[in-house]
């Protein structure tokens, strides 16, 4: 009976340490460690390890493009209006002021002239001239001339729009052609008288006789080496346009210079 005991004892003792003899290790790579748990005995599960690589795509904006925006068309300025012209006659009452009897000429000599010119605004003007009839075409041609090449006039009205008065005229810095009078500072008949004289921007252009400037506004435009708008200078456009149909220009005196002033005669 004892020795069935005893031999009883060593069985369950050999069970019980059955694995107490063999070598431990861990478990091979990506093996799973299990542990059951029994009446209260807890065991553990082990999962393989995994490695996730994840990969996020990032949206980039190009850089602006570094040409301007395109601009869009512009439609080019109008054209200017075409220069226009009429030639008409007139009768004593057009020139009552600066026609009378004994003048050199008689009225139904004289041609009313309507041309189109620039002025300072850089706007095309209307403007009136009271000139010779044998000239008439001629003072046309040349104020066509004129407006092509853009260049400005203050005002154009015939000189009865100032009573006559040449110096109300100038003072005014008006462009104007016939008026019955005597030349500046004298007693025979001013170019004007006939009809064959225009003076031209007067303030821009003025009279010089020694100390004398008329009109008095024309002073600060004695110098004459520096173009402006509206001056008349040597071998111009304007003085081209009246030596190319045989008028004269004041400006090439030399007793005095006459800057506004062109006649047929060159006097």
């Amino acid at each position: 009976m004892t020795r069935r005991l005893r031999c009883a004892a060593a069985l369950l003792c050999a069970a019980a340490c059955g694995g107490a003899g063999g070598q431990e290790g861990s478990p091979a790579e990506g093996d799973t460690t299990r542990t059951t748990t029994t009446l209260g005995s807890s065991s553990t599960t082990s999962a393989p390890s995994t490695t996730v690589t994840t990969t996020t795509a990032i949206a980039t904006t190009a850089p602006p493009s570094s040409s301007p925006p395109a601009t869009p068309p512009t439609d080019p300025p109008p054209a200017p209006p075409p220069f226009a012209s009429s030639v008409a006659t007139i009768t004593a009452d057009d020139v009552a002021a600066s026609w009378h009897e004994g003048c050199p000429v008689a009225v139904e000599q004289l041609r009313l002239l309507t041309l189109t010119h620039w002025g300072f605004d850089g706007a095309v003007h209307t403007g009136r001239l009271v000139v010779h009839a044998d000239h008439a075409d001629t003072v046309v041609a040349v104020f066509a001339d004129l407006y092509a090449v853009g260049f400005p006039i203050e005002r154009m009205e015939p000189i009865d729009a100032y009573g006559g008065d040449d110096d109300a005229s100038m003072a005014a810095n008006n462009t104007s052609a016939f008026n019955c009078r005597p030349v500046t500072g004298g007693s025979s008949w001013s170019e004007h008288a006939y009809g064959t004289a225009i003076d031209i921007n007067p303030v821009q252009n003025p009279y010089v006789k020694g100390p004398t400037v008329l009109p008095e506004a024309g002073r600060v435009y004695v110098d004459r080496r520096e173009p402006e708008p509206g001056k008349i200078r040597a071998g111009d456009d304007v003085v081209g346009a009246f030596s190319a149909r045989g008028w004269g220009w004041g400006g090439y005196w030399s007793s005095l210079k006459d800057y506004q002033h062109f006649s047929a005669s060159g006097r």
